[in-house]
């Protein structure tokens, strides 16, 4: 048993790598600080007796605005993702809720839908969303992004789809529409970017999910090849915080790694403006909420659009 003490723990340590690296993939990067808490991975209810093999799991995926030196569940959800992986049929659906969405947090009253995180962690804002969308998510993944850049660098350049040009912090070039490969820094501040957008949060959520996209395309590319997993692990292992076991990460990153772009839609929830307490919030229509989430319950494949 001593002799094969190294192997193991050479091939458990690979799989959680791989495992992260797939995880981070659906993480959309917030409008923050870096910060050393990289991610959170719970799981909900029942979401342990899932082993990814066939049908729908949910996945709410939340970037924290947190600054440095704050833990991560201490900012705001600025990046509010539903995420419906078919397990059976390989395809996925992403739906973006804005983050100044007015709504009733249990417990709480009224507020936007970030305010959440803060105040009651992620459960609270899985139960907002399943109040506006009508699906309970599986899974809550939670990041701040610390280690975004290194784990972007050790798995890119990555190739990402922008429909607007704009000016970069980071890039001498800017941001051009169409396809743009980043480093990581380019990265981030394409994430982050939301003034230069004439649709400022609605446009930087299509970008977070563009991103996502563009990380996945990497992953799927690099997954098998010599040396990547083990460019990428300091930076993907950094910070997290789980509850799901090394074996359940595991299967949950060689299903995730099947997915194909071309089996993905994607949309943000319309919203119209208004004003709450001398604050700026946006309403989305019950209904409408109520008919995407019925759209994609059943086969994690957006037929109708957000709007």
């Amino acid at each position: 048993m001593r002799a094969r003490t190294p192997r193991f723990r050479v091939r458990a340590a690979r799989r959680m790598v791989q495992a992260v690296l797939v995880v981070l993939a659906l993480v959309a990067v917030p409008d923050g600080a870096v910060h050393p808490a990289a991610l959170s991975v719970i799981g909900l209810a029942d979401a342990h007796a899932v082993d990814f093999d066939e049908g729908i799991v949910w996945f709410l995926v939340l970037g924290s605005d947190a600054r440095e030196g704050e833990e991560v569940m201490e900012g705001r959800a600025d990046a509010i993702e539903l995420v419906g992986l078919d397990f059976g049929t390989g395809r996925a659906v992403a739906v973006a809720v804005p983050r100044d969405t007015w709504v009733d947090l249990p417990g709480h009253g009224f507020d936007r839908i970030n305010a959440a995180l803060p105040l009651d962690g992620p459960a609270l804002v899985a139960d907002a969303v399943e109040s506006l969308v009508g699906i309970a998510p599986d899974y809550v993944i939670t990041s701040g992004f610390d280690g975004f850049v290194s784990m972007v660098d050790s798995i890119g350049p990555v190739t990402v789809l922008s429909r607007h040009y704009f000016r970069s912090p980071v890039s001498p070039r800017g941001v051009r529409r169409g396809l743009n490969r980043m480093d990581g820094p380019e990265a981030l501040a394409f994430a982050r970017a939301r003034v230069p957008l004439t649709g400022g949060d609605f446009d930087r959520a299509s970008n977070h999910q563009e991103l996502m996209k563009g990380i996945l395309r990497s992953l799927r590319a690099g997954k098998d090849g010599e040396g990547f997993l083990e460019r990428g692990s300091y930076a993907a292992l950094r910070g997290l915080d789980t509850d799901l076991s090394p074996v359940e990460l595991y299967r949950l990153a060689q299903a995730v790694t099947t997915f194909r772009l071309s089996r993905v839609t994607n949309c943000v929830l319309a919203a119209s403006p208004g004003v709450e307490n001398g604050a700026s919030v946006v309403y989305v229509d019950p209904a409408l909420a109520r008919r995407v989430g019925d759209d994609i319950r059943g086969d994690a494949r957006l037929d109708g659009g957000c709007g």
